[in-house]
């Protein structure tokens, strides 16, 4: 059985939807760092734009800790990777 078309597109848009989840749980504490400055830089606020689907200018200014990033950015890679691991067509099943 093939893949629909309403589910590639379901893929494809919970693709772009990653890049706004937020961590649902708080971020734990980095692991305690030899230097004061390494665990300051995690402590750091980085903002992001991304863009607003439907919209050619618009943008949406996110704003998060290094360590809250790394941890967002982690959770979106692996749902992405599950996605296309259970979405992928396994040889031989027909």
């Amino acid at each position: 059985m093939r893949n629909s078309p309403t589910l590639l597109g379901l893929a494809f848009a919970a693709a772009l939807f990653t890049t706004t989840v937020q961590a649902a749980e708080p971020v734990a504490t980095p692991a305690p760092a030899t230097d004061a400055t390494a665990q300051d830089r995690m402590q750091q606020i980085v903002c992001r734009k991304d863009k607003v689907i439907g919209s050619l200018i618009s943008t949406k200014k996110t704003c998060h800790s290094r360590a809250q990033w790394a941890y967002i950015d982690d959770t979106n890679q692996a749902f992405s990777r599950d996605l296309v691991d259970t979405t992928r067509t396994k040889p031989g099943s027909n």
